[in-house]
């Protein structure tokens, strides 16, 4: 039975803690009927009711431990099995949702399962497998971006590139999502990665024009226009990362040696303090020193030096 039934169908139960999932109030929910299954343990139904809030209040390791045990009194039970894997999914442990997923295999005409079954195909390395899953998906769920977006990495993972861009071409068609989004910006920081900078820097505007707030797709852009246009143009970007995320520390390194090749080393001085103690490149601690000469202060630059070496 798809989680969407269930839910309506707990919803349409007469109980205190269901008003409180009908107005999503669902860790009220949870402890309602906690409460009452610690008065009546030997109700299945109530440990099940307990799961699907738990779930829903995205308290997913609880949910699974909560369904764990009542699998033990109803091993082949469809829709607990379905909503443990997709607990297992939300805790990033993929793979081992397959099992459960194939003792749901009764709901496997339903969207609620094919997504979950793809995912965790794919974290198993099944990519031709999740492909079927998600092409699946996308008959009966044309418009959903999700079904797309996986579809194009299994034919990716698998190497049919043809097929991959095809599923990409139906997600970009969709217009904007977080797919969408994920998509621009993965292909972005591929050619980023590859140094091919002039189509980085169309890829990467694009998926800014998506994801304006992005601190690292900011960065990004700024050395890709550094590499093109020198590290003048790349100020903005480099600045408008850290507004952002002033924690980035590869910004503070990339405007700290900008800002220095610029002569302009009183204001790339704490820029590269910050990068050079996140000992992330030795080399900043000699561009570190170069500042400090510049700026008069010798000694400073001797120590920074010294860490260079």
């Amino acid at each position: 039975m798809p989680l969407a039934l269930l839910l309506l169908l707990l919803l349409a139960q007469s109980h205190p803690a269901t008003e409180a999932m009908r107005q999503g109030r669902y860790a009220d929910a949870a402890r309602l009927y906690e409460a009452e299954l610690k008065s009546n343990p030997n109700q299945p139904l109530l440990r099940f009711n307990l799961s699907l809030a738990l779930y829903s209040a995205h308290n997913y390791q609880r949910a699974l431990s909560t369904l764990q045990s009542f699998l033990k009194l109803q091993p082949s039970h469809p829709a607990a099995n379905l909503i443990a894997a997709s607990s297992l999914l939300k805790l990033k442990q993929g793979c081992p949702a397959l099992d459960y997923l194939k003792r749901a295999e009764a709901l496997a005409n339903s969207p609620e399962y094919l997504e979950p079954r793809a995912e965790a195909e794919a974290a198993c390395g099944n990519h031709a497998e999740a492909a079927r899953f998600w092409l699946t998906l996308t008959g009966r769920q044309p418009a959903n971006p999700r079904a797309w977006y996986g579809l194009g990495m299994a034919h990716t993972a698998t190497g049919d590139e043809a097929a991959a861009k095809q599923a990409f071409a139906r997600l970009s068609a969709l217009g904007p999502s977080p797919e969408l989004n994920r998509l621009e910006r993965e292909v972005a920081r591929g050619l980023w990665s590859a140094a091919r900078y002039p189509e980085a820097r169309l890829a990467l505007e694009r998926a800014l024009s998506l994801s304006p707030r992005d601190p690292s797709l900011h960065y990004e852009l700024g050395d890709t226009i550094e590499k093109i246009d020198g590290p003048a143009a790349a100020l903005p970007h480099y600045r408008a990362a850290l507004r952002l995320d002033p924690k980035l520390i590869v910004a503070h390194a990339a405007l700290g040696r900008a800002l220095a090749t610029l002569e302009q080393h009183a204001a790339a001085l704490p820029h590269l303090e910050t990068a050079a103690r996140a000992n992330i490149d030795k080399s900043l601690w000699a561009a570190l020193a170069n500042a400090y000469r510049a700026l008069g202060r010798p000694a400073e630059a001797r120590a920074a030096l010294a860490k260079a070496r």
